[in-house]
């Protein structure tokens, strides 16, 4: 039922998208032919199709759609290994088998190294992830904390899903991690309709600031 829902919410933002950018193309024709002394570009225009097919994968290959990636690689991960129960498990202090005490004490081990890992790297003077000027705001840090923090948690999964023998061959891993990414496909199209939507925007709009 809940994926009926998420679908179900997908397909209609889907298609408010797609309303929008239909009514751009056509705002964009008619105050382009009638004002055209204003700074509005017509998405019918030579010079609107020409960017359209241009620009239309090069607007989509942004760092958000790698960070969907892998973040549902990392969830899928978190579900299917068995994390997530253990941890609920651990703040509700229910009581739990030996396996899953001793597959917790080794993710959170992983974590505390991956810790001092990105520490060392980041943090300490003249850290390799710093920026030229010694900053952590922006530097290499701060552009792979999203990559960062999925590849820990799919390592933390990983090891608590085979210290538990929940993921007991290299194919239960492989599920284990590729089972989030069953739920991007209605993202991706919300993803798409959207980027193209704001880029349209940004076309037709060029003084536009505020985004």
């Amino acid at each position: 039922m809940r994926v009926r829902r998420y679908e179900k919410i997908a397909a209609y933002v889907s298609l408010a998208l797609l309303i929008a950018q239909v009514l751009l193309v056509l705002v964009s024709w008619i105050v382009s032919s009638l004002a055209p002394q204003l700074s509005i570009r017509s998405m019918l225009s030579s010079e609107g199709i020409r960017w359209f097919f241009d620009n239309f994968t090069i607007n989509l290959a942004s760092p958000l759609l790698i960070w969907m990636i892998l973040l549902s690689i990392a969830l899928g991960s978190y579900h299917e290994s068995g994390l997530r129960e253990g941890l609920i498990n651990l703040v509700k202090r229910r009581r739990m088998q030996f396996k899953q005490k001793y597959a917790l004490w080794f993710a959170f081990a992983v974590l505390i190294l991956y810790i001092v890992a990105m520490a060392v790297l980041a943090l300490a003077p003249h850290a390799i992830l710093l920026s030229s000027t010694g900053k952590l705001f922006p530097s290499s840090f701060s552009a792979s904390i999203v990559s960062s923090v999925s590849f820990a948690i799919i390592a933390m999964s990983v090891v608590y899903g085979i210290t538990s023998d929940r993921m007991r061959t290299l194919t239960d891993i492989f599920k284990g991690m590729t089972k989030g990414l069953y739920s991007l496909p209605p993202l991706f199209i919300i993803y798409i309709l959207a980027v193209q939507f704001i880029s349209s925007l940004l076309f037709t709009f060029p003084d536009l600031t505020f985004l």
